[in-house]
C-alpha cells in the first residue's frame, strides 16, 4: 500500500531515481560485456560516464513525456517514448565522447546501452504496473470475465479492465479464424467453440459483448452463444456514443432489446436533416409524447430558429421544456399548452411564432384504449389532424409532416382505422389548397403534406417492451396475445429522423415507409427478455398467452397496395405508391363523421369507418359497448350533416 499511498511528485520522483539506477546498471552490463568480465573497472575510469549519461538520459525521457503518464494505468506509448528517449539521450553522450575525443571509452558500448536500456525500463515498467495492480485489488475477490470479440473494441476494454476492482478478463472470443492462439493485451484468444472449457477452468458467469461496429445479425448470434452457455452479458456502448463523448469504452450496459432484433440501425443522411430545419421556426404536436419529444431532441439538435411545443398534457410539456432547456440552453422554445382540436388554439399559435414546419405526432395511440373509448379516439386522431392540417395551410405553414402507423394499412382496430382517416384528411386538405391555389392564380408554393408510416416504437409508451420489462421485475408472468404474432420495431430515434428527412423529401401528398427488415415474433422477443434478465439468478419467470386483444391483428402491414413502392434518394426510405381515394366521399364523410361524434352517435362512427377505411370492420355492431340488442343503425340524417371545413382563401 506504500506505492498507492504516494503523491503524484512522489510517484515521479520514484521513477527518476529508478531509471537513474537502470542507466547506471545497463551501462555496467555493456562495459562487462565489452570488457568479457563481470567486474569491469567501473569505479574507476568509466564511473563519470554514467554520470554523463544520467544526466543527458533523465531529461530526455522528461523531454519525450514518459514522465506525464499514470503508472496504475496502461502507457500505450511506452515502448516508442522510451525508444525515443534513449535514442536522444545516446545520441548526445555519443556526441560529447565523439568531441571530447575521448578514447578510453570503447564506442560498441554506444551501441549495447541503449538496447539493455530499452529493456530495462520497458520492464521495470510493467513489474510497477502489476505491483500496482495487485496493491490496488488488495485481496479483494475480482471477478473472472470473458470477452467475446478480440477487436479494437476488445483490446481497449481488456486494457481499460486490467486495473479494475470488480471484473478480471481471463480471455478472448472471437469467429475471426485468423486470430484463434494469437495472444492480445495479455490474454489469449479462443473459438467460440472453447467456451464451455473456459467457463469450467476460469469459473466464469459474466462475459462482455465488445462488438459495437458489428452487424445486427452478427451481434445477435455472438449474444446467441453467450445465452447458451448460460452467462451474464454486458455490452460495449456504440463507437457514436465514444465519439460524441457520452460514453467511455469501460462503461458496460445490459444488452440492449433493439440488439436482440437482428436489425441494423438506419443511419439519417445529414443533407436531408439540414433541409427544412435550421434557421427555421418548427412547432411540435404531442410534444409531450414517445415519438414528439424525440422529435423535439433531434429537431432542437439541428439548430431552428424557434421550436414551439405543442402539447395537452401538462407535465409532459413540462418535461420535455426542461429538457430541451438542460441541452439546449440558447435554443429559442416556446411551451404551448392546447389541444390539436382547437382549431383557433393552433391558428393563433402558428400565427404568433411564425412556424414554417408542423411535425404532428399528436394522437391516442394505446390500441385497447382506443377500442374502449372509440368517440374520443377518433375525435383526436382524425379530426385533430384535420384541424391542425386546415390550420397549417390557413397560415402559411410551409411543409407539414403527419406522423402516421403501420397500423392504418387495412386497419381492424379503432386506432388503426382513425389513423387511416387522418391519412385521408391530410390528402383531403392537400388537394383542396392545391385547387384553391390554381383558382387564385397563386405562383407561390402552398403547405407540402407529407405521411410517415411506420411500425412499433422500441419503448416508447404503449409498447411491448417496457410492459415485459415491468412484468419480468415483478415476478411475471410476461403475457404474450398469441404465440403467432409479429411486429416491426424500430428505435424511437431512428423514428424521428426518419420523419425529419422525409419532410424534406419529394412532393406534396406523398405517403413514406422505412425498411423495416422482417417482423418480430413477439413470444420470441419475450423469451430473449426473460433469458437476459434471469440469466444467473435463478430465477423462473413464466410467459402466458392472454389472447388477440379486440381489434389485435396476427401481422401488421406497411402498404394499403401491396408491393407497389418506389426508392428515395435514402437507400432506406421508399415512397408507398397507393391509390388516390376519392376525395368527394372523404370530404362529405368527414362532415357527418364530425357531427356523429359531436353527439356521440357511435354506431355512425363506425359505419363511417367501414364506408372510408378499407379492410376494416365493426366490433360485433358494438353491441358490447352500447348495450343493444337491435341491429345496428346509420346515421344518414342531412338535417344533422355539418358542412365540411376546408380552406378558406386568405
Amino acid at each position: 500500500m506504500f506505492i498507492n499511498n504516494l503523491s503524484r511528485r512522489q510517484k515521479r520522483m520514484l521513477l527518476i531515481l529508478m531509471d537513474m539506477g537502470i542507466s547506471a546498471l545497463a551501462l555496467w552490463i555493456a562495459l562487462a560485456v565489452r570488457r568479457t568480465t563481470f567486474a569491469p573497472d567501473y569505479w574507476g575510469n568509466y564511473s563519470w560516464m554514467a554520470l554523463a549519461l544520467i544526466a543527458v538520459r533523465i531529461p530526455a525521457f522528461t523531454f519525450v513525456g514518459l514522465y506525464k503518464s499514470l503508472l496504475r494505468l496502461p502507457n500505450q506509448r511506452l515502448v516508442v517514448q522510451t525508444i525515443q528517449g534513449v535514442a536522444i539521450s545516446t545520441l548526445a553522450f555519443g556526441a560529447a565522447v565523439f568531441m571530447m575525443r575521448l578514447q578510453s571509452v570503447p564506442r560498441s558500448v554506444l551501441i549495447f546501452e541503449p538496447f539493455i536500456a530499452i529493456t530495462l525500463v520497458v520492464a521495470s515498467r510493467e513489474i510497477l504496473q502489476r505491483i500496482a495492480r495487485h496493491l490496488m485489488r488488495d485481496g479483494k475477490k475480482v471477478e473472472p470475465v470473458l470477452i467475446y470479440g478480440a477487436g479494437s473494441a476488445g483490446l481497449q476494454l481488456a486494457q481499460a479492465l486490467s486495473f479494475s476492482q470488480e471484473m478480471r478478463p481471463v480471455a478472448f472470443l472471437d469467429d475471426e479464424p485468423s486470430k484463434w492462439g494469437v495472444r492480445m493485451a495479455e490474454l489469449d484468444v479462443y473459438p467460440p467453440a472453447r467456451i464451455a472449457k473456459l467457463i469450467q477452468k476460469h469459473g466464469i458467469q459474466k462475459a462482455l459483448l465488445a462488438a459495437p461496429s458489428s452487424e445486427a445479425s452478427h451481434r445477435r448470434q455472438m449474444i446467441q452463444v453467450l445465452e447458451k452457455a448460460g452467462l451474464a452479458i454486458l455490452e460495449v456502448p456504440n463507437f457514436l456514443d465514444l465519439v460524441r463523448g457520452g460514453q467511455n469504452v469501460s462503461d458496460l450496459a445490459e444488452v440492449q432489446v433493439k440488439d436482440l432484433l437482428g436489425r441494423n440501425t438506419v443511419l439519417p443522411d445529414d443533407n436531408l436533416l439540414r433541409k427544412v430545419i435550421p434557421g427555421h421556426s418548427v412547432m411540435v404536436t404531442g410534444a409531450g409524447g414517445s415519438i414528439g419529444s424525440e422529435l423535439c431532441r433531434q429537431v432542437a439538435a439541428l439548430k431552428p430558429r424557434q421550436l414551439v411545443l405543442f402539447e395537452t398534457n401538462e407535465y409532459a410539456l413540462y418535461r420535455i421544456e426542461m429538457q430541451l432547456h438542460e441541452l439546449y440552453p440558447d435554443l429559442n422554445v416556446a411551451a404551448v399548452l392546447g389541444s390539436v382540436l382547437d382549431e383557433d388554439r393552433l391558428g393563433n399559435t402558428l400565427k404568433r411564432f411564425q412556424v414554417e414546419s408542423v411535425y404532428h405526432a399528436a394522437a391516442y395511440k394505446h390500441v385497447p384504449l382506443v377500442e374502449q373509448n372509440p368517440v374520443e379516439g377518433v375525435r383526436n386522431n382524425a379530426m385533430g389532424t384535420f384541424s391542425a392540417a386546415r390550420a397549417s395551410v390557413r397560415h402559411g405553414v410551409t411543409n407539414f409532416l403527419f406522423v402516421s402507423t403501420d397500423k392504418a394499412v387495412r386497419p381492424c382496430n379503432v386506432m388503426g382505422a382513425s389513423k387511416r382517416l387522418a391519412e385521408l384528411a391530410v390528402l383531403l386538405v392537400d388537394e383542396e389548397a392545391k385547387k384553391a391555389q390554381a383558382q387564385r392564380h397563386n405562383p407561390d408554393p402552398t403547405t407540402r403534406f407529407t405521411i410517415v408510416r411506420f411500425g412499433n416504437v422500441l419503448d416508447s409508451a404503449g409498447s411491448v417492451v417496457p410492459l415485459f420489462r415491468h412484468q419480468i421485475a415483478s415476478g411475471g408472468p410476461v403475457t404474450v396475445t398469441d404465440p403467432n404474432v409479429m411486429r416491426y420495431f424500430m428505435t424511437i430515434p431512428e423514428a424521428a429522423q426518419l420523419v425529419v428527412q422525409a419532410s424534406a423529401m419529394g412532393c406534396s401528398g406523398e405517403v413514406y415507409l422505412l425498411d423495416m427488415g422482417k417482423p418480430v415474433r413477439i413470444l420470441d422477443l419475450a423469451k430473449r427478455m426473460v433469458e437476459l434478465a434471469t440469466r444467473g439468478t435463478g430465477r423462473e419467470v413464466p410467459i402466458e398467452f392472454t389472447g388477440l386483444r379486440p381489434g389485435e391483428k396476427l401481422v401488421e402491414e406497411l402498404l394499403v397496395d401491396p408491393g407497389r413502392t418506389e426508392s428515395t434518394s435514402h437507400p432506406k426510405i421508399f415512397k408507398a405508391l397507393e391509390n388516390g381515394s376519392d376525395l368527394a366521399t372523404v370530404a362529405r364523410l368527414l362532415a357527418q363523421l364530425e357531427a356523429a361524434l359531436n353527439k356521440g352517435a357511435l354506431p355512425a362512427v363506425y359505419g363511417i369507418l367501414e364506408e372510408l377505411v378499407e379492410g376494416y370492420q365493426r366490433p360485433d355492431c358494438a353491441k358490447d359497448v352500447l348495450n343493444r340488442t337491435s341491429s345496428c343503425y346509420s346515421f344518414t340524417g342531412e338535417e344533422e350533416t355539418l358542412p365540411v371545413k376546408l380552406i378558406a382563401a386568405e
